[in-house]
């Protein structure tokens, strides 16, 4: 499955190559979207919330804005007194999607802690800060509802603003736009069967926020009717069609730029309302504005991981087949938005059971919008399950792999269709050989060193293989460069390294002949940077681009009597090293193109279009195996994580040392899920307090991953799935597994705190 052009010693695609955008980040000269400079800038901030639920009074917000506009060097305050109006999004952008239904500023009404009260904006940061500063809001308060638990035991308010804002909760069908992921679903048998093994558990996650390094900026700046904004964003083509939709705009009118994003997780994946804002204020004033969002704004701007309470059912006979396993799951959601974290998803394929029942329930709290954040669904629903797959283990006497060996699935139970790849038995096996798997006693409390407890742990992890529609342009200049482009996104992947490697090789030009740029809505649309599906989807296209461009230029010099080439059999000339090859010939690109002119460079400068593949007949899935050792030190209560392996099998690997990167991202990712990260928040007000926890280098363990690499062409023509979610599935289940192993206690909430891992008698002293 490689391109018929291509040479053996020109192939790229499998070497480990740095980042051709790393020299500039680590210079400092990489360009994000808050670097950009322009005339003439001003500056915006925002000013927030400090109640969850009632109304700001017309008056304080009268006097707060006339205060802040007095400020020296402001130049504009907007507040929903003034604020002009913007529309609401249309349906199928809200019903199954974290967009907001209700435009900002558009009522007096507070839905949320840090919801957005009004925009000042200034000659400068300094100014624009102060001014904001002096909004005084006073409120008439209504009781909020914090929590599912609150949602689910308290009579609930009618619907408002015909449905803008929601009360209650409710049972989602599918996740976003994915019809065949169901959220409640159930197969076999209506009750569950009668079997001696059983495991019955509550699980619980916490709310955690992406914490990106970059903050979320952006700059908004209109040319009459048309705007421009340089945002931080992963969905350039989804931004430009909500703000078109809120500004009452053709999308043509709207550009979204985003040059490199440094670090999401799912925090850009979606418009916030401050981006809105900007451009409302830039056209209000007639001067390019710009607005970056503080650390503790993102808090509640800009998402987060929903929390999750989850009940897990497991039965098995005596031999450790499942017989049943459900799957209950309970999370929230604003007033204003859908957001489910599909937390039981993984749970209706994973394991081999004849009935099973699913169910999410989202309760609508007042709380800012939820959203996607790595592994959504995979990272809180695995910790679940495979932590009552491990209990279960425990429970039957037998070895936590061998139970999963037992139970494995060789198709996939939803849809009944086979795996389009699945190599998840040979994930266990090698994993489990390099981890020393068979050296761990069943027992918990039998390792321990200096002191210290020691214990080994595993879990599955699974990501789904997607793939949508996706575009990408070739433009050849006379010097025999060809740029290729898409409007996707760097987000700090290696996207660009990757695309370059696959057109490299699918066109048999060298990597220093070609470019690969993104970034930009004007380029061809692409979807957004998440479910790990960008190298499926816009690889895809770039890979059909770069061979159509290989077929056009041999058709070219073959049908061209001015060339050696002219009258060779096409399949005789072969472009290798960016250099144009047949059996008695050969020429530089730079020398064919010039001979050609201007009607060859028309020719090889071209869009390209794909689909998102073919997928009636198979499923597919990545699979994975987490290993890891923990140490545990019970008279300080401190979890450390030592040595981890892990195996992944997610098709075809296009260049190891990003693909390493990102599981070795992910599993530090998933490590912080385990031991560190919950948001801090005062139960009663829902004011953040404290701090929030991230795993360092002091944290990070030994690490040893090993891929399958196995290319699966039935999801896309250069065999890959992706990567950069799968790392994170399954890592907290594992340092849970892990931490009963080494003290015996079953830990089922995250994340894993000093006062649980301290012994017994100390617990009581300190309590």
């Amino acid at each position: 499955m490689h391109n018929g052009h291509m040479a053996d010693g020109t192939r790229q695609i499998g070497l480990g190559l740095t980042r051709v955008e790393g020299r500039d980040k680590v210079t400092g000269r990489a360009r994000y979207a808050a670097d950009t400079v322009f005339d003439d800038l001003v500056y915006a901030v925002v000013v927030q919330s400090q109640i969850a639920h009632g109304t700001v009074t017309a008056d304080s917000l009268r006097d707060s804005s006339a205060r802040a506009a007095a400020a020296p060097g402001v130049l504009h305050v907007l507040t929903p007194l003034n604020c002009p109006v913007l529309q609401r999004l249309p349906t199928d952008l809200t019903f199954d999607l974290p967009l907001e239904r209700r435009p900002p500023l558009s009522d007096l009404t507070v839905q949320h802690v840090g919801q957005h009260m009004a925009l000042v904006v200034a000659d400068s940061p300094e100014n624009a800060t102060y001014a904001a500063s002096l909004f005084e809001l006073d409120y008439e308060r209504r009781p909020p509802q914090l929590s599912a638990e609150e949602v689910l035991t308290s009579p609930q308010p009618p619907d408002e603003k015909d449905g803008e804002i929601r009360h209650g909760s409710y049972l989602p069908d599918h996740f976003v736009k994915l019809d065949e992921e169901k959220l409640q679903d159930r197969r076999g048998a209506p009750t569950e069967p009668e079997c001696s093994a059983r495991v019955d558990a509550m699980y619980t996650t916490a709310l955690n926020a992406h914490y990106p390094i970059e903050l979320s900026a952006t700059i908004a700046q209109w040319h009459g009717a048309e705007l421009t904004i340089h945002d931080a964003t992963r969905w350039l083509t989804g931004e430009r069609a909500v703000l078109a939709a809120y500004l009452d705009l053709p999308e043509s009118a709207v550009r979204v730029v985003s040059p490199l994003v440094g670090g999401a997780f799912g925090s850009k994946s979606f418009l916030w309302m401050h981006v809105v804002l900007c451009a409302v204020a830039a056209r209000e004033i007639g001067r390019p504005v710009k607005l970056v969002m503080t650390r503790n704004q993102m808090f509640s701007s800009t998402g987060h991981r929903p929390r999750t309470r989850q009940r897990v059912r497991l039965v098995a006979q005596d031999d450790g087949a499942l017989a049943s396993i459900e799957h209950h799951t309970v999370t929230e959601t604003s007033t204003v938005a859908h957001f489910c974290e599909p937390a039981g998803l993984s749970s209706r394929f994973l394991y081999q059971s004849p009935r099973l029942v699913v169910s999410h329930r989202v309760a609508r709290i007042n709380s800012p919008t939820p959203c996607f954040m790595r592994g959504p669904g995979e990272a809180p629903g695995l910790f679940a399950l495979e932590s009552a797959v491990d209990e279960l283990a425990v429970e039957l006497g037998v070895d936590p792999v061998a139970l999963r060996i037992r139970n494995h699935a060789s198709l996939d139970q939803a849809s009944g269709k086979p795996w389009s790849g699945k190599h998840l038995l040979e994930c266990y096996d090698i994993g489990a050989q390099r981890f020393g798997w068979d050296k761990r006693p069943l027992a918990p409390r039998s390792l321990s060193a200096g002191g210290i407890q020691v214990g080994w742990g595993m879990a599955t992890a699974t990501y789904p293989g997607r793939r949508m529609p996706a575009a990408c342009s070739v433009t050849t200049a006379a010097d025999g460069s060809v740029r290729f482009a898409s409007a996707t996104h760097e987000i700090g992947t290696g996207v660009r390294t990757a695309m370059g490697q696959i057109a490299a090789d699918a066109s048999g030009l060298s990597l220093s002949q070609l470019t690969f740029e993104s970034g930009d809505s004007l380029f061809p649309d692409a979807p957004y940077s998440g479910a790990s599906q960008t190298t499926a989807t816009v690889g895809s296209a770039v890979f059909e681009a770069a061979s159509q461009w290989a077929k056009r230029l041999v058709a070219l010099v073959s049908a061209d009597e001015q060339t050696p080439f002219y009258g060779s059999n096409r399949d005789e000339i072969a472009i290798t090293g960016g250099e144009v090859v047949s059996r008695n010939h050969r020429g530089t690109l730079a020398d064919v193109i010039a001979h050609g002119g201007q009607r060859y460079l028309d020719e090889l400068s071209f869009t390209v279009s794909v689909d998102g593949g073919d997928q009636r007949d198979t499923v597919s899935q990545s699979f994975g195996a987490h290993f890891c050792e923990v140490e545990v030190d019970e008279e300080i209560g401190r979890a450390a994580v030592t040595r981890w392996v892990a195996v992944m099998d997610c098709g075809r690997v296009i260049n190891p040392a990003l693909a390493r990167s990102q599981v070795m991202g992910g599993i530090t990712f998933g490590v912080g899920m385990a031991l560190l990260e919950q948001v801090p928040y005062d139960a009663h007000t829902a004011k953040l307090i404290g701090e929030y926890y991230v795993p360092t280098h002091a944290d990070r363990p030994d690490f040893d991953i090993t891929f399958i690499d196995e290319p699966d062409y039935a999801l896309d023509p250069i065999g890959v799935r992706g990567i950069g979610e799968i790392g994170a599935c399954g890592v907290a289940a594992a340092v849970a597994n892990a931490i009963f192993h080494a003290t015996g206690r079953r830990i089922r909430d995250l994340p894993i705190t000093i006062e649980q891992l301290l012994t017994p008698d100390i617990a009581t002293q300190e309590s």
